[in-house]
């Protein structure tokens, strides 16, 4: 591609970006339909006509509009290359222009949902490594695969500030890892979210007994049409449980990931391929997760934070290990990632016992509100009181075992430059940081933890919302001492660097 050619995205963005709502309504009014199917049946659809007529001409109408609307955006936005910027210019008569740096940009990836399999275009997302649009991605383009693959090379190559060099992601080499189908499987089994199982378990036993209570009644076809919508409703429950189950299973097939350089590359995906490549200097923490399954076998997968990314929700889990033994996590940390490799290692202290004392008075107070709340209860409903006052034990006992798995599982830990802090109840989720990548820090101290010598507090990193402010459980000591001091050792570094 020369500077200063103008393209537009491929057409087909018009139908991804209106396709979901007509699909939406499509649902919305089929349902409706198989549920009146019997009154429909019984008319000759002579209410065709008048005002009803009007109403259905009005919602194509508006239909047509909105699809009109998308084509004359289409084809008046154009992107543009120039030597150090992108440029999108949108509008015809109220003319927009959104440029973005190239020095700015963090991340270039490229995804391929199923629609664009089958047609053979892909969406190329552009990240800044800005803290005000860290929220969202800053550009997204869709290509045909060749042209987004030139695309891609020429951005890389200004972002380099060189002449195009062999591209080792556009190239059929050997990744340093490629997970086999048992990798994905074990990852997909380790991945499971035990709440969703459980919703899933019941929601499908339900929907069981309401199809067998319905095809026990005489006249079936009325009884099927007119718990039709109940049963969509029923279906779409199970199904969005079964995804969060199986997600893992599907979304991770041919996970590989190698790095070259200062750069990191992952592919992986079935339904929807994906494809980062993560300079390294970018990167601001390291995730090590373990879920409750996990926890139990031992495992642990672990994730990148990096600048730009993390936006939108296909990319809030950027993994870069699988789950495997602590052990193959390190070797392939050490392969991928030796600068946070260290960190694998780091010991976490736990919470200090003296966070009872903090907990206590927080807690004593939901316990009264939550008795207060029964005593209302059974006051207007007498009848329903053993069933009130053990929903009311009930609740105040989630929150104590949630308290005490807390204090198992929370903590952090300060050596050799990095910031490492765990969160989590039934399972865990490490996070490592340097001290050099905390924007700013948060220290919190109410008047129960100053006489109990314990503190807590709040780091803010460079990154999306869901990975800007990690907290510091309660530490006994001077963690944050340490932390400041290797704040500082960044800001003298600037200094004298002249920054």
């Amino acid at each position: 591609m020369e500077d200063k050619r103008r393209f537009r995205n491929h057409i087909s963005i018009i139908i991804e970006q209106i396709g979901g709502g007509i699909l939406a309504l499509a649902v919305l009014a089929v349902s409706i339909l198989l549920q009146s199917a019997e009154e429909l049946a019984e008319t000759d659809f002579s209410f065709l006509h008048g005002k009803t007529l009007i109403v259905i001409l009005a919602v194509l109408g508006l239909l047509a509009v909105s699809v009109g609307n998308r084509v004359f955006a289409w084809a008046n936005t154009y992107i543009c290359i120039e030597e150090n910027a992108i440029v999108i210019e949108r509008g015809k008569v109220n003319k927009k222009k959104n440029t973005i740096g190239i020095r700015n940009i963090s991340n270039i990836n490229i995804e391929q949902n199923l629609f664009e399999m089958i047609l053979g275009t892909c969406k190329v997302k552009l990240d800044t490594n800005s803290r005000s649009t860290a929220d969202s991605t800053d550009v997204t383009i869709i290509l045909k695969k060749a042209d987004a693959a030139k695309f891609k090379a020429e951005i890389t190559r200004k972002m380099q500030g060189q002449d195009p060099v062999r591209d080792p992601a556009a190239e059929d080499e050997a990744f340093d890892i490629r997970a086999e189908f048992g990798d994905v499987f074990s990852h997909g089994i380790f991945s499971v979210n035990i709440f969703s199982l459980l919703i899933l378990i019941g929601a499908f036993a339900g929907t069981v007994v309401t199809v067998v209570q319905i095809l026990e009644k005489p006249n079936l076809l009325s009884s099927l049409l007119g718990a039709a919508a109940g049963i969509i409703v029923a279906a779409g429950i199970v199904l969005s449980a079964l995804w969060d189950t199986v997600k893992d299973f599907i979304r991770y097939y041919d996970f590989r990931v190698k790095r070259r350089g200062d750069k990191i590359y992952i592919r992986y995906g079935f339904l929807k391929k994906m494809e980062y490549t993560i300079p390294v200097d970018k990167i601001q923490a390291l995730k090590i997760r373990q879920s409750f399954v996990a926890r139990i076998f031992h495992r642990y997968m672990a994730e990148i934070v990096n600048v730009g990314m993390g936006d939108e929700k296909e990319e809030q889990n950027s993994f870069l290990v699988l789950y495997s033994t602590e052990k193959k996590l390190k070797e392939q940390l050490e392969l991928l990632l030796p600068e946070f490799a260290p960190t694998a290692e780091q010991k976490v202290e736990r919470l200090p016992g003296s966070v009872w004392a903090a907990w206590a008075l927080p807690g004593v107070i939901y316990a009264l509100v939550v008795c207060i709340s029964a005593a209302v209860c059974v006051v207007v409903m007498p009848k329903y009181r053993i069933l009130i006052w053990l929903g009311a034990a009930g609740m105040i006992l989630m929150v104590l075992i949630g308290m005490v798995l807390k204090y198992k599982t929370d903590g952090s830990g300060a050596d050799g430059g990095f910031l490492k802090l765990c969160h989590g109840y039934f399972g865990k989720n490490y996070i490592s940081v340097r001290y050099t990548n905390i924007q700013y820090m948060e220290i919190k101290q109410n008047f129960i933890a100053r006489a109990a010598g314990i503190r807590r507090g709040e780091i803010h990193l460079l990154a999306s919302s869901a990975n800007a402010s990690h907290g510091i459980p309660y530490f006994k000591g001077n963690l944050h001492e340490r932390i400041r001091q290797g704040m500082l050792e960044r800001e003298n570094r600037n200094t004298n660097s002249g920054f």
